[in-house]
């Protein structure tokens, strides 16, 4: 059973060609968020998504994107939002094509749509599906999805149903459920672990809501010890966790936005899934570019150099790597005596 670490300050170093086209500007694209469509049918109050528009990628887009991606050399996709990825037209398709094209896929839903086709579809396809479901009550769904508690039970059904599904064709896709952590989401942390568990899922993972700095880590390390076994972990975004008190980050410039980019549902291409829509954090439109030629262009040299890191999400994406990247720029004396 393989689950993330999230040690993302570990894993940038893996990629040393990715990090010399880095330094010699080249493509350096290593993990792309595609949001395949800005539609969903949850009401999370605290949508990060971009669900003010109804927004979608045609199948002629998809297409372009996956060739695009190719020619990137890009490593890895992640379908998110934007909205809910599963209620794309072109889910399945989009899920073919990057397979097709040797990329590694995972999956960020909230789960609610699943249906057989759906699960096995994602079983033999992808390396990683995580559901967020956020709560261990019905009580608690509400508040953070905006949802029925018949919708909280379909969505323990079908935590269930891509269990045994998984299963029986023996994938081995690694199969999460997570939660956002939060002074008001951290009465439920056991009972969600609970719920998780009874449905055979491998994980239960604990991340915090972005900008939210509650230090949750004895609490997990008590539900580690508790709940997990040989065929259930329990993980979390430690390395934010861990650096949730510091003052500074210790860089100034968003390094990782050459590895790690966003590719949002109205067919643009922005420098953080933090900030899709801001023109600020706008690489190029895909109507007019391709991915290479905008990473071959002025202005993502532009965005790079005008980004105030100061005012990103603390706990961003990138962060843990910018502080890995950070120190090829330093100034090393004696760099021959290792």
């Amino acid at each position: 059973m393989k689950i993330n670490q999230f040690n993302s300050s570990e894993k940038i170093l893996h990629y040393t060609n990715k990090i010399d086209y880095f330094i010699n500007s080249y493509k350096t694209l290593i993990v792309t968020e595609l949001d395949l469509t800005n539609k969903c049918n949850h009401r999370c109050p605290g949508c990060c998504g971009n669900n003010e528009n109804n927004a979608e990628l045609s199948k002629e887009q998809v297409e372009y994107v996956v060739e695009n991606l190719r020619e990137m050399d890009n490593k890895g996709v992640i379908l998110s939002g934007g909205g809910e990825p599963t209620i794309s037209p072109h889910f399945e398709y989009a899920v073919k094509l990057l397979k097709n094209a040797g990329m590694n896929i995972g999956l960020n839903s909230h789960g609610m749509n699943l249906n057989d086709d759906k699960c096995n579809l994602i079983a033999n396809n992808l390396e990683y599906f995580r559901i967020s479901l956020d709560a261990g009550s019905p009580e608690m769904y509400f508040k953070i999805h905006g949802m029925k508690p018949h919708h909280f039970k379909q969505t323990l059904d079908n935590i269930e149903k891509f269990a045994n599904i998984k299963q029986k064709l023996n994938s081995k896709t690694s199969f999460g459920v997570g939660f956002l952590t939060s002074s008001i989401t951290q009465e439920d942390m056991e009972s969600f672990v609970k719920l998780v568990k009874e449905r055979r899922a491998d994980f239960a993972q604990f991340r915090p809501f972005t900008g939210d700095t509650l230090d949750i880590t004895p609490k997990i390390k008590y539900l580690r010890d508790k709940y997990e076994d040989s065929n259930f972990k329990i993980t979390a975004s430690y390395q934010k966790y861990n650096n949730m008190q510091e003052e500074k980050r210790g860089y100034d410039k968003c390094h990782g936005m050459f590895f790690s980019t966003c590719i949002s549902a109205d067919f643009k291409v922005w420098a953080c899934l933090h900030f899709r829509q801001s023109q600020k954090h706008f690489l190029g439109d895909l109507r007019e570019q391709s991915l290479k030629d905008i990473w071959q262009s002025a202005r993502i040299r532009e965005v790079y150099n005008n980004i105030d890191c100061s005012k990103c999400p603390i706990l961003c994406r990138n962060d843990s790597f910018n502080k890995t990247l950070d120190k090829l720029k330093l100034d090393i004396t004696n760099s021959e005596f290792l």
